[in-house]
């Protein structure tokens, strides 16, 4: 098994909420077969962990979870 974590600072508390409930649709105790992904809220960090069978499948969970959490994090900043 392979496994990463990865945090996401966010400018306040509730921005971090909103993007784990942005993301709580992907997450919500479904298996994905190769990997399985967590969320967790640390303040205003939002702490990503991703358990998958091969690199591979880490790889693109991780690629995919980032760029929705960097995508919120934008949205955060413009006041979304």
């Amino acid at each position: 098994m392979f496994s990463e974590k990865k945090q996401f600072k966010f400018q306040s508390e509730k921005a971090a909420r909103l993007a784990a409930h942005a993301l709580a649709q992907e997450l919500e105790g479904r298996f994905f077969g190769r990997s399985q992904t967590s969320i967790h809220i640390n303040k205003n960090l939002v702490l990503l962990t991703i358990v998958a069978k091969d690199r591979h499948s880490l790889d693109a969970a991780m690629n995919s979870f980032s760029r929705l959490l960097e995508m919120c994090r934008e949205i955060a900043l413009l006041g979304g």
